[in-house]
């Protein structure tokens, strides 16, 4: 039992050796997403928050996603019936557990740290979402891309002592747990968190009541300038927290994760197989949020923001030596010789609208030094803000922005989908995300859902019905349509409207895939629309009229 805990307590602190080294990497990230500036001062023009809100706007909407599931070799024709309401059923789930909301505002944060995870746990009727920041997790390889791949990592949370109380209820162990969390002044792993369910964007990268920004430099452009109140977002707790964390260690015997639970300072509660917890025998719990891949060896990914903060610190002196200059010339700076006996406060009294300075010495001279303001003051800032659009592959028909030389539609469209390459690929890169978090969720489904689903056959009078655990594990969850996407929202339709006018897709698939306002109420009335049409050439056909081919009637 000693060697197993020696065991745990080295995967630990393997699991977390760049723990520290990335949460203040990560701090100075937020403050530049949230404020512009690496500290929480802030700066006139936050141009990477507006650049981050816009490119995760183009690679994900959580209003147009849509599912389909895709059956392997070894699923019989029967399953491609069922595969329709489960479809729908992924969706729903998605949508009702607000896993819509958590994903698009997980791929958001990706741009900002790099990567994020999400967890996915069943409760009661439904599954249940949660965000976890990058510093809150580790992994044994960071060289290793796929979370699936990693023989063992770590989670890391808290929780109130209360709460851990109730959670052991039953546990004969309880109160001899009780009395050793929390005892030790020296923790095994820094508090670094809140709590697992707690918002991002009201809290610091670390979560800790009470942390400090990362000191910085005051802008120039704010010198002497009164500001609004400062606030960096940070959620005040005014409780003790017990730092926790999940030892996720891959076992080869039962072909799935062994779970170790352990509070601080090194109590271990739980040693438990991962299905046991609800979870999906062999997949881990957490699914992996990247919107880009240009480091193929590294776990965390790339940061977006990283990129951009150069360019944010660059446009900020720029903007404050600007501001300098127009103050300048507002309220130029002067310069008397030969002015004896003028007293300070008589010389800044000339600063006033309609006052006069006189002076008894003959020779004196007043200077006024106003600067001179260039013609394209702003062109270095304009110059600055392209490179931001270029970082971000957004160009301006993407933005709405008129070009230079586009004169007809058709052609806006083509540059429009030529320009959109780079936003595509990051598009793709979430339509992964988004598909590994559906197929956690339908196989939760599959394990704990007793709802029944109808799916008819074709040829049958009666539908049948089935439960999620009789369909076949052999699949895969795919977004359908590059649904994910609103670069792929123009393609979508113009292949719906190929398709019907090939007569490949009936109507009702059509509404589908266009996918207008109304959806459901749209297709109770093509069913209504369908059955008189159906009624009329039945008429047709009793009045002795033949169709002929083409829809011609004779």
């Amino acid at each position: 039992m000693l060697d197993r805990k020696l065991l745990y307590e080295e995967l630990v602190r393997q699991c977390t050796a760049s723990r520290n080294a990335r949460f203040g990497c990560y701090q100075v990230l937020r403050n530049y997403y949230l404020f512009g500036t690496k500290d929480a001062v802030g700066a006139p023009y936050n141009k990477i928050l507006s650049t981050v809100e816009t490119l995760s706007s183009f690679i994900y909407s959580p209003d147009t996603l849509k599912f389909s599931l895709h059956l392997g070799t070894e699923a019989s024709n029967d399953e491609v019936f069922k595969a329709i309401p489960l479809a729908t059923e992924v969706a729903e789930q998605w949508r009702a557990s607000n896993t819509h909301i958590a994903f698009g505002l997980g791929i958001r944060w990706s741009l900002v740290y790099g990567a994020m995870l999400l967890k996915i746990l069943w409760n009661e009727k439904r599954v249940r979402s949660y965000l976890v920041e990058p510093h809150q997790f580790g992994v044994l390889r960071e060289d290793i891309m796929d979370l699936p791949d990693q023989e063992a990592f770590t989670h890391h949370y808290t929780m109130t002592k209360t709460q851990l109380e109730a959670n052991l209820q039953g546990n004969p162990r309880k109160k001899s747990i009780l009395e050793r969390v929390g005892r030790s002044d020296q923790q095994s792993l820094p508090q670094l968190s809140t709590g697992l369910s707690r918002l991002l964007i009201g809290s610091p990268v670390g979560g800790v009541s009470g942390s400090v920004a990362i000191p910085g430099q005051q802008s120039s452009f704010n010198s002497g300038v009164a500001r609004g109140p400062s606030y960096d977002y940070s959620p005040i707790v005014d409780v003790d927290l017990i730092d926790m964390c999940d030892l996720y260690v891959w076992d080869d015997d039962e072909h799935d994760y062994q779970v170790i639970t352990r509070a601080a300072p090194d109590v271990i509660i739980y040693d438990r197989a991962s299905a046991s917890m609800g979870h999906v025998k062999g997949l881990p719990p957490f699914v992996t949020l990247r919107t880009e891949f240009n480091a193929y060896d590294y776990f965390w990914g790339n940061s977006f923001v990283a990129k951009l903060t150069w360019l944010q610190d660059w446009r900020t002196e720029r903007l404050g030596q600007i501001r300098q200059l127009i103050t300048k010339q507002y309220n130029p700076p002067m310069s008397m010789t030969g002015g004896v006996g003028i007293t300070e406060e008589k010389f800044l009294a000339y600063g006033i609208p309609g006052s006069r300075l006189n002076s008894a010495t003959p020779n004196s001279k007043l200077e006024v030094h106003a600067p001179d303001l260039p013609a394209d003051m702003f062109a270095e800032v304009q110059q600055i803000d392209a490179m931001f659009e270029d970082q971000a592959g957004l160009g301006h028909i993407l933005q709405g922005k008129g070009e230079a030389g586009v004169r007809s539609k058709g052609q806006a469209d083509l540059m429009a989908r030529l320009g959109s390459s780079r936003p595509k690929e990051r598009a793709l890169a979430t339509e992964e995300s988004a598909e590994d978090a559906a197929g956690n969720i339908l196989r939760q489904v599959q394990d704990h859902s007793d709802q029944r689903f109808q799916y008819q056959v074709p040829g049958e009078p009666e539908p049948r019905t089935f439960i999620a655990e009789q369909f076949t594990r052999d699949y895969e969850v795919q977004v359908d349509g590059h649904s994910s996407s609103p670069i792929f929202i123009e393609d979508r339709k113009h292949d719906a409207v190929t398709l019907i006018e090939a007569h490949a897709i009936d109507r009702e698939t059509f509404l589908e895939m266009f996918d207008p306002s109304n959806l459901q109420v749209l297709k109770e009335k093509l069913k209504v629309i369908e059955k008189a049409e159906a009624a009329a050439k039945q008429a047709e056909l009793q009045a002795g009229i033949q169709p002929k081919a083409g829809g011609k009637s004779k």
